[in-house]
């Protein structure tokens, strides 16, 4: 029998809620979970290439920025055009999985997402120098919950007067995100275990910046001690559910009968649609 799950983060959480299936094979099967260990790049569709693309570059970008090097527009270009035709050799799909698409397509779409990201009111001021104190993290770290390992640090932190501020960036967002507020308040379960940081959520802004039909927004939250009980049930109830469905999955051992997707476009950027029942 396996081992419980007992990871969360944002990534798991989306791709539980919106395609089971996929799901599974990504964290709950060992030929897959193999896989993916040993060839993680190979398990992306052309566009999601681009959206991993251009997060590198932008945290290339901000490390320069924190750094006080300031990039021109060609010097955005040209790097996420050699990181896009760089990570598209290494997953080496056109040869691997007879799939076709434009570079230049995903060049273009990278760049401009980049460039009406570094617009945003938040990281335009981050940009000019109108905030001193901050810093940036990858989400690599984990915050140990109970008997859970939680990935929720932000990607920016900074400090404005007496406030400190959590910033989650989203390259991808779904249409409807019902439990947005709660998956931002993830971040203050990183702040608490920061022995700089308060301990109040009184002291804090959270921000979620996130990429929606060719537009970034932003979403601010207040938090708040309710809040923040309700983020955490959020997280027990999630890991719950992901193992009731590995419980059913090594009872049928079945992987085309876990619920899949009612999303076109996310069935359209998945990477294990080759065999899918819902193609059939």
């Amino acid at each position: 029998m396996p081992s419980y799950v007992t990871e969360w983060s944002l990534t798991r959480r989306k791709m539980f809620c919106n395609c089971a299936r996929r799901f599974t094979i990504k964290y709950l099967t060992d030929k897959y979970r193999e896989f993916n260990k040993n060839h993680p790049a190979k398990r992306l569709s052309p566009w999601d290439l681009m959206i991993l693309s251009t997060r590198q570059v932008f945290f290339q970008w901000l490390e320069d920025l924190h750094r006080n090097v300031i990039w021109s527009d060609k010097m955005l270009y040209s790097t996420i055009k050699l990181k896009i035709i760089t990570n598209s050799h290494e997953t080496d799909y056109q040869q691997k999985h007879g799939l076709n698409f434009d570079k230049k397509i995903l060049i273009s779409k990278g760049y401009a997402r980049l460039k009406k990201l570094i617009r945003q009111p938040l990281l335009k001021k981050l940009a000019r120098g109108g905030i001193k104190e901050w810093s940036y993290h990858e989400r690599t770290k984990v915050v140990t919950f109970g008997h859970l390992d939680v990935y929720c640090s932000p990607d920016i932190v900074f400090r404005t007067g007496n406030k400190w501020n959590l910033v989650r960036l989203n390259f991808q967002s779904e249409i409807k995100q019902p439990y947005l507020d709660l998956e931002l308040t993830t971040m203050l379960l990183w702040s608490k275990s920061n022995q700089y940081l308060p301990n109040l959520e009184s002291k804090f802004n959270i921000y979620g910046i996130f990429y929606q039909q060719g537009k970034w927004h932003q979403k601010r939250v207040r938090p708040s001690k309710k809040g923040f009980q309700e983020t955490k049930q959020l997280l027990e109830n999630d890991v719950h559910q992901m193992n009731l469905l590995q419980k059913e999955f090594y009872r049928t051992k079945d992987i085309d009968a876990m619920p899949l997707t009612n999303s076109p476009s996310y069935c359209k950027r998945c990477p294990y649609k080759t065999n899918c029942p819902i193609n059939a």
